[in-house]
């Protein structure tokens, strides 16, 4: 019976796995338009709202450091948007970023 000591930690490795793309409450919103985009070989979920975006790394890496990822994230917002990235505003660590974008 020692299989069954396995069941919760596979429910939950299934359940991280399945919350790593969900936006905060203030991205639920039928508002929120959601891309895709791959950066040299970081894969990110932008989630845009109104002049603001949240973004998830959703592809694995071994010890990623944060100043790639976010200047990969800044790329990936920029073409997943069309917009800059505003000077400053782009913040997070290696799985979340976010960011104030300008579209004018």
């Amino acid at each position: 019976m020692k299989p069954i000591r396995f069941y919760p930690a596979i429910l939950a490795a299934g359940l991280l796995v399945a919350a790593c793309d969900n936006p905060s409450p203030q991205f639920m919103s039928a508002d929120t338009s959601v891309k895709r985009e791959t950066v040299e070989g970081s894969t990110f979920s932008i989630h845009r709202r109104e002049n603001w975006v949240e973004v998830y790394r959703t592809s694995f890496e071994a010890l990623p450091r944060i100043p790639v990822v976010l200047a990969r994230a800044k790329t990936a917002i920029e073409q997943a948007t069309g917009c800059n990235v505003v000077e400053g505003s782009l913040s997070g660590d290696q799985a979340i970023q976010r960011a104030e974008i300008d579209c004018s």
